[in-house]
């Protein structure tokens, strides 16, 4: 197995450094597709895709611009397309694309794109924890974000399986006008939600990337926020430091599921209110949980491991 690397280094400088180490792929150059990195093998290409997915507010199929761009660029060579925001309800066209075009889909991992968590936190660990070990929990649930809505294009009047910008992102054949955006302002909807209960909510937004973690330490749950898609750096740094970090219910997931460690809260719910005191009360443990997700599942040894071993099950077909 050795394959031809095209990717941002910045990107996907959580991995560079054990793609490089597994001595299986050769960087060549910046990435050819957007937000993709793409791998040349002898047998098979294989594609990562680090895009955020879509916010299932917007009850919509993803769209399959990158899959067309792929597809052109595998040139009828069988490939494997490891996709870091993966649904099985909301990437179904994806998957169906690539396996009518020789490919197949697998549910990836999508780490942090904060330069601060690598500068400010990841390998320091032990001395972050120590300089907070005695701070006072003194909220319910931190809210740490913006609650401006998020826009996100409509499909193109040419071809309903891409938006109106894919044509020129990329470079799907046709053209369309600007058939204008959805709207979704799901992060208001689910903060009002908690404004309105008896929780004790600490709310903040634009604060130097130290801060919010020194203030996270105050509070027993964070909310990971839905944005462009379902979940945000935010799971990334609080499971690398044990914090009780929780999303709304969804039907996202990574390569290795983290659906048994790092809790959802189903806000359409009756309930939601007494799921979110079961992890107020619990916050401890489930915090120990989604670290020990981190350390099994989402260190950069873990997911290029995973990588490797999908890619020789395919090559051994």
């Amino acid at each position: 197995m050795n394959f031809d690397a095209y990717y941002s280094k910045v990107r996907f400088n959580y991995i560079d450094r054990e793609l490089e180490k597994s001595g299986k792929f050769s960087y060549k150059g910046e990435e050819r597709i957007k937000k993709t990195a793409s791998f040349y093998g002898d047998k098979l290409n294989v594609y990562i895709d680090t895009s955020d997915g879509v916010n299932e507010d917007l009850r919509i199929q993803e769209y399959c611009g990158r899959m067309y761009n792929i597809i052109r660029d595998s040139n009828e060579k069988p490939f494997l397309f490891f996709k870091s925001a993966y649904s099985d309800i909301w990437s179904k066209n994806i998957e169906k694309m690539a396996e009518e075009n020789g490919g197949k889909v697998y549910p990836f991992f999508k780490w942090s794109f904060n330069n601060n968590f690598y500068k400010h936190v990841l390998g320091k660990r032990e001395e972050i924890l120590k300089a907070y070990k005695s701070t006072k929990k003194e909220f319910d649930v931190g809210v740490f974000c913006g609650l401006n809505p998020y826009t996100y294009p409509k499909p193109s009047e040419e071809n309903s399986l891409i938006s109106w910008s894919d044509h020129e992102k990329f470079n799907v054949p046709g053209s369309s006008k600007n058939t204008g955006t959805y709207t979704n302002d799901s992060r208001k909807k689910i903060y009002d939600k908690l404004k309105k209960s008896n929780f004790k909510i600490l709310h903040i937004d634009k604060v130097p990337y130290l801060d919010y973690i020194s203030e996270s330490f105050k509070c027993k749950t964070i909310l990971n926020p839905p944005g462009m898609g379902e979940y945000t750096s935010r799971m990334v740094d609080q499971s690398y430091l044990g914090g009780c970090i929780f999303l709304r219910k969804n039907s996202y997931d990574n390569g290795l599921t983290w659906k048994n460690h790092i809790p959802e809260v189903d806000f359409k719910s009756g309930n939601w209110e007494s799921e979110i005191e079961l992890l107020i009360n619990n916050y401890k443990i489930h915090g120990d949980a989604c670290q020990e997700y981190f350390d099994k599942c989402w260190t950069p040894q873990a997911i290029v491991s995973f990588i490797i071993s999908t890619i020789e099950k395919n090559e051994a077909k």
